[in-house]
């Protein structure tokens, strides 16, 4: 969104939201700009007309960006992901593995490795798998909600810094390894 339509936002909420304390100054609203600049206006302006709808207090960049994510994902119910699990096990087996990850969305993918797709395959307790599962399922969609929201910018910096953790966390384990010998 440019900054012309972003000015015609906070014209809106500072219409519903009369505060003298809720975007006091120029400084706060290239703040906020900057915060919310890589979202689309057709969906920033859903966001916060469902805001101003809704809630009798002003909404915070936090709330902007969570009801944009509400807004563009579809969420899925844990039992659609276990149910894509179970018919990638028919189609596939427990040999072609490969195979039964590409058939399954993301997330239920990374829950599947987070349980063991081993275990899961030749378990024979599927009331405590299928609770498992659900369980993480429902942390996993938490998660990517919660990325969802993020600027593409912080998701890159984020991104950077978990790498840079990773390599010292295997140059730590090269050093612990060499000592060893």
């Amino acid at each position: 969104m440019n900054f012309d339509e972003f000015k015609r936002l906070v014209k809106g909420m500072k219409a519903v939201y009369t505060s003298q304390s809720f975007l006091p100054d120029a400084n706060s609203v290239k703040i906020w700009y900057e915060l919310l600049k890589d979202m689309p206006y057709e969906i920033a302006n859903v966001s916060i007309q469902k805001h101003m709808a809704t809630n009798k207090f002003p909404p915070t960049v936090a709330e902007i960006r969570s009801g944009a994510a509400e807004i563009t994902s579809k969420p899925r119910d844990w039992s659609d992901g276990w149910e894509s699990f179970r018919k990638a096990v028919g189609r596939f087996g427990y040999y072609r593995r490969g195979e039964a990850f590409a058939s399954m969305d993301e997330i239920t993918r990374k829950v599947v490795k987070r349980l063991g797709w081993k275990e899961l395959c030749m378990s024979e307790n599927i009331m405590q798998d299928r609770a498992n599962f659900r369980m993480v399922y429902e942390q996993e969609q938490s998660k990517a909600k919660e990325m969802l929201a993020l600027p593409e910018s912080l998701k890159r910096n984020l991104a950077r810094l978990q790498e840079g953790k990773r390599k010292d966390i295997e140059g730590v384990q090269r050093l612990v390894e060499s000592d060893d010998e």
